[in-house]
């Protein structure tokens, strides 16, 4: 649920050119970055972590604090995001065993009286009654997803079908002609969740090879094609009526078709998300920066679209925030909390060193270009 930067449409931009780095560089490169995350998650960890509720608080952890001061679960998600790279890109015990700590945690989260089959709710209390975001269980899917892809567990697994399901069963708006609500609230539909929702879908019958995983990202993408395309721009806007578009859906929905791809074999997705991934080239280009928890979040699918393409394009996109990263958004403290120009973000919120982690992340659990 994001509540901290508002989406903006904008204008489309050409591309600036970027540079790569020679091979040798890019794989010191890489291991800067995996340090880089690796040291970050345990320095946040040790500021946020709040030792009354055994979990992170919402913002930089003040030692009166009580056991309700925990963070949100949006803010919480990039540095679960993080955690979950790490182990995959670089396995061992250790990591592993990092990845079963803030899963099991991010387990708290869930809530089964939320009707009608239960949701992950944004704060871990039980509130039978709350209003629960279909966007937080679509982070929390994808999240709990790479923990499973990081450990075997077939736990996390679970986790992440649970998000699927209360996506695929309470957030589909049949009877407004489709899409995915916003909340149990039922107050408009929206993008986030349904790219969240398609994505994980694919990944899911990726994992599982069930047919009815496949079945919803394809349904879902069929609406989304059909509903929210903007054709003027070759984006997903964020419903059939509201034009705005987002980085970090364009990311998932990239995401999405280069994983139909791969798990279906079928290169006419692989053609789309390139398309996709050019067009949104153009509407964010380099020099655009929304915050590190979106941002993170559009470059962490791009790389998967890099992943099985190997168009040197996509990876230098996130490279060049990644190196503007290090050189920009750390305090005196070294902590991760300006934002990648360095210009002042939500210094306090856990959510802000959490996105460059991720992205750090994610560009060393890909191998640079050669």
């Amino acid at each position: 649920m994001l509540r901290s930067a508002r989406p903006v449409l904008v204008v489309a931009l050409a591309a600036a050119s970027l540079s790569l780095p020679a091979a040798g560089a890019a794989s010191r490169r890489a291991d800067t970055y995996f340090s880089a995350a690796e040291n970050g998650i345990a320095q946040t960890k040790a500021a946020w972590w709040n030792p009354a509720a055994n979990w992170y608080a919402q913002r930089q952890h003040v030692p009166t604090d009580g056991p309700r001061d925990v963070a949100t679960l949006w803010d919480v998600f990039p540095l679960f995001e993080a955690v979950d790279l790490v182990a995959i890109a670089r396995p061992n015990a250790k990591r592993r065993a990092a990845v079963d700590a803030i899963a099991r945690g991010a387990e708290r989260y869930w809530n089964p009286g939320i009707k009608p089959v239960g949701a992950y709710f944004y704060l871990p209390f039980q509130r039978p009654t709350a209003t629960a975001f279909f966007d937080d269980n679509g982070w929390w899917g994808l999240a709990f997803f790479d923990a499973y892809t990081a450990t075997h567990n077939r736990r996390y697994l679970t986790d992440a079908i649970r998000a699927y399901r209360t996506i695929a069963i309470a957030g589909w708006a049949g009877n407004m002609g489709g899409g995915v609500w916003w909340d149990t609230d039922h107050t408009r539909t929206t993008s986030e969740p349904l790219a969240a929702e398609i994505l994980l879908a694919a990944e899911l019958y990726g994992a599982t090879h069930q047919r009815a995983y496949l079945n919803e990202s394809l349904k879902l993408l069929a609406w989304a094609n059909k509903h929210s395309w903007n054709r003027t721009r070759g984006l997903y806007q964020r419903n059939a009526t509201d034009a705005v578009v987002m980085n970090y859906v364009e990311g998932m929905m990239i995401g999405a078709h280069a994983t139909l791809c791969r798990v279906l074999h079928k290169k006419s997705y692989c053609t789309k998300a390139e398309k996709l991934a050019a067009a949104s080239v153009k509407a964010f280009p380099p020099s655009y920066h929304w915050a590190t928890e979106t941002d993170a979040i559009y470059y962490r699918w791009f790389l998967t679209l890099y992943a099985i393409d190997r168009n040197p394009r996509w990876y230098a996109l996130a490279d060049n925030w990644a190196k503007k990263a290090l050189a920009n958004a750390r305090d005196t403290k070294g902590l991760f909390t300006k934002r990648w120009d360095g210009t002042t973000g939500d210094a306090r919120r856990l959510l802000t060193p959490g996105g460059t982690l991720m992205l750090l992340a994610a560009v060393a659990s890909v191998p640079a270009p050669r």
